[in-house]
């Protein structure tokens, strides 16, 4: 095995139940560089307004620096397709039932770990290093960790901005299983018109400002949508993809056209609604279905590093905050474009190598779905051994040894 193969072993994603599709991984990467490149492009500008933009493609970077933040909307879809895989299993590809009690379990166990180690530290850094009264941002904490901030306060996290999507995300899980029942529809066409229609009534409602309320548009209800597409994916995915697309040539001229697409609808479209959501859905399918973009999306360095998603995830904003303090002078006069190079060269290594770290020692062992059982053996292991070391010691002072 060589060195990059030995390494990439022991930074790849263990899954729940041991099917790995890379592709998934590869969607995450992008969605995760989007959301990256959103937050270091968006410091980027607002911490240096002294910055000159000289014209047209400084204009034109930025621009599509903005869109990073519908990689958010990509997660969401991915988390649809993720979660409804198991529950469409058994109902229409003969999977073994899904237990509702090891679904959110396994939740509990792989997702909290992480999430509360980051949260904390962040926390800890920002009342320790930056100035910021523990007292104010307790009660921040204290929302954040139980997933109740963006409907307690209207908005995302102050401990960590990027949480808002993970409070939708916990109420997505929590429904999950019960919107999946749609997959106990035997008609594939009945059951795909059903999600369809889903999708399309929800979207209207956000069109129509249904879910204007600033507590409403950060919650799932403004996003579910997304989620339903996910799991329109996962029925075709099952149903319709078992073998190879004789059309792959095809597929991957759509799936480009349709990412360029995306962008052009990214950068010109306000607000997004039907367009996103039928690119989305081709794009996806090039993603499975397309030779080239299945090659690409399924590279082991770009699969490892979307694996990784969720420590960058965590760990990506604060980072950028906390390194564009000092590197923010660097480049300030060589113009837009080179100063967010120089930028992106210092701050976006440190972010990965810091969320490799959290990842191999945090989330990576979060994954294994028998670690608090491994965990509380070895605790005790360890309690009965320093137990054994105390009882000589007890003896020999007795017998005045």
């Amino acid at each position: 095995m060589t060195r990059s193969r030995a390494l990439l072993a022991h930074l790849s994603r263990r899954t729940t139940s041991g099917q790995f599709i890379p592709e998934i991984d590869g969607l995450r990467f992008v969605s995760i560089a989007l959301v990256v490149f959103f937050h270091l492009c968006g410091y980027t500008v607002a911490k240096t307004s002294a910055i000159h933009f000289d014209g047209a493609a400084d204009n034109f970077v930025a621009l599509l620096g903005s869109t990073g933040h519908y990689g958010v909307q990509l997660f969401f879809i991915i988390s649809g397709f993720v979660l409804a895989l198991p529950f469409a299993k058994f109902r229409l590809s003969s999977g073994p039932r899904p237990s509702l009690r090891a679904y959110y379990l396994r939740r509990l166990t792989r997702l909290e770990p992480p999430y509360i180690v980051a949260m904390l530290g962040i926390f800890f850094g920002a009342t320790l290093f930056y100035g910021v009264s523990a007292r104010t941002l307790v009660p921040h904490l204290a929302a954040s960790l139980v997933y109740l901030h963006n409907l307690i306060y209207g908005v995302g996290s102050s401990v960590n901005i990027v949480a808002w999507s993970l409070e939708v995300e916990v109420q997505f899980y929590l429904l999950a299983p019960f919107l999946a029942i749609v997959f106990a529809v035997s008609d594939t066409r009945v059951r795909r018109l059903i999600i369809v229609a889903a999708i399309g009534l929800v979207a209207l409602a956000q069109r129509a400002s249904v879910f204007g309320n600033p507590r409403l548009a950060i919650a799932l209800p403004n996003y579910l949508q997304l989620f339903l597409l996910g799991f329109l994916v996962a029925d075709v995915y099952l149903v319709s993809w078992q073998t190879r697309s004789a059309h792959e040539g095809i597929w991957d001229g759509v799936g480009v056209l349709a990412w360029v697409a995306m962008f052009a609808v990214w950068m010109l479209v306000a607000k997004p609604g039907a367009e996103f959501l039928a690119l989305a859905f081709v794009i996806f399918c090039a993603t499975f279905r397309g030779r080239l973009l299945r090659a690409a999306f399924s590279n082991p360095w770009v699969t490892t590093i979307g694996g990784m998603c969720y420590s960058i995830y965590l760990l990506h904003y604060p980072l950028i905050s906390a390194l564009g303090r000092r590197t923010a002078p660097l480049a300030l006069r060589d113009g837009f474009i080179a100063h967010l190079l120089v930028q992106g060269a210092i701050v976006v290594p440190v972010v990965l190598i810091v969320s490799t770290v959290f990842f191999v020692l945090i989330e990576r062992p979060c994954m294994r779905k028998d670690w608090p059982s491994r965990f509380v053996a070895a605790f005790r292991a360890a309690s009965l051994a320093r137990t054994r070391e105390r009882i000589p010691q007890r003896v020999r002072s007795i017998w005045g040894a």
